[in-house]
């Protein structure tokens, strides 16, 4: 029987996962990426209108690399007999295992939050969406209400009025009240004080309301409550709550960080389930620098192509490579304003305005997508490591 790798998850990390495991085992090892959708959803994109086009369908690269594809969830792993079983109940063997199966959004455990709106996957912003197009025929005066003043609540608040004009409502577009809440004293405390004038200065702009240092105390279809007593009035709330590790990984023995991520090794090995690697926004991983990795499509990138490596390289006796990511930038679009990019872990503003504006758009249309008309070649091309360099240095010009 030929060796077995199973990939489980196909976003950015699984996929190049996928690729660089067979790179570097060839085609004498069965490789299976598994995942609910035949599709790689481009997530860092869904704040953006379209949603129904952000996507890569998955199939037609897998099969240039015979790779197989099976469309299904898993629900539970034996890492002692090397068995992932599905919500079928069909159970998939490995030899070894990749575990990429992201993160999904936090929902505040408040009432009412299920009912909300996000972007956390393509589904959920094409309602948004489609929500929005009916605002655009019904209601001159919206209002719309974001929940989490963080990287994406920031992007999509300064998208919006620019989705309603291209659903051709121009009135209401103008007319719009957009109120950006969060708990935090400022907006994107995650980003440091940085970028934060910049972000300031746009939302400004923008014409965003800021209710910052507000705690949630329910939500309905047409109102936020707050636990000071008071409600915000609004024809669309959406949350953009953070991120934690999908629940699939609470199956993986060993310890986890406060996001349900799984700590790994270098090599991104979990330690207490030998045979099974771990990658993307489910792994917390060490950048080789002291820093851990972000469930961001930038980590999720390289994390994949390690764990892809290792995984191939250890099923064939081959001595493992480290992960390490030591550049790390940030490129916030600000709507109108352009965008803010920032180099490093302190978040040192580099560029603003249109120029970072055009490095956001070559990251988002370009830098993040697989060569989907590209041969085999162009595949195993660019699941090799120095993919990262490239792609941050790219990234800066």
């Amino acid at each position: 029987m030929s060796k077995r790798i199973l990939v489980i998850g196909g976003g950015f990390a699984g996929f190049w996962a996928a690729v660089a495991a067979r790179r570097v085992a060839g085609y004498a090892v069965d490789i299976t990426l598994l995942s609910r959708a035949p599709k790689l959803e481009i997530r860092p994109r869904l704040y953006e209108s379209k949603p129904d086009t952000l996507a890569v369908e998955l199939p037609p690269l897998l099969s240039k690399l015979d790779i197989r594809f099976v469309s299904g969830e898993a629900t539970e792993l034996d890492a002692t007999s090397k068995v992932v079983r599905l919500v079928s109940g069909e159970p998939l063997g490995y030899d070894r295992l990749i575990v990429a199966t992201g993160s999904r959004m936090r929902r505040p455990q408040v009432p009412g939050a299920e009912e909300a709106y996000s972007v956390d996957s393509q589904a959920e912003a094409i309602a948004l969406d489609r929500r929005l197009l009916d605002i655009a025929k019904e209601i001159k005066e919206p209002t719309i209400a974001i929940v989490g003043a963080g990287f994406t609540g920031i992007e999509l608040a300064l998208e919006l009025r620019d989705r309603l004009l291209k659903h051709g409502a121009a009135e209401a577009a103008e007319c719009m009240r957009i109120v950006l809440i969060d708990r935090a004293s400022t907006v994107g405390p995650e980003l440091g004080p940085g970028p934060r004038s910049q972000i300031e200065a746009a939302l400004e702009n923008a014409r965003v309301e800021l209710r910052l240092e507000a705690r949630i105390s329910a939500l309905g279809s047409n109102r936020v409550s707050f636990v000071d007593g008071s409600n915000l009035a609004a024809d669309v709330i959406v949350l953009a709550t953070g991120m934690a590790a999908a629940p699939f990984t609470k199956q993986i023995p060993g310890e986890r960080d406060k996001l349900g991520r799984v700590v790994v090794d270098s090599t991104l090995r979990a330690p207490a389930a030998p045979a099974v690697f771990v990658a993307g926004d489910a792994a917390m991983a060490d950048t080789g620098d002291g820093h851990y990795a972000l469930q961001s499509c930038q980590h999720a990138l390289q994390i994949g192509r390690v764990a892809g490596e290792n995984a191939a390289r250890d099923l064939l006796g081959m001595p493992p490579v480290a992960y390490s990511q030591l550049r790390y930038v940030t490129c916030l679009d600000l709507g109108r304003s352009g965008a803010v990019r920032t180099e490093g872990w302190n978040r040192n503003v580099e560029l603003t305005g249109t120029e970072a504006k055009a490095i956001k758009q070559k990251i988002n249309t370009k830098l993040i997508y697989p060569p989907v008309d590209g041969t085999a070649e162009d595949l195993l091309a660019s699941s090799m490591l120095d993919i990262d360099k490239r792609y941050a240095l790219d990234a800066s010009r």
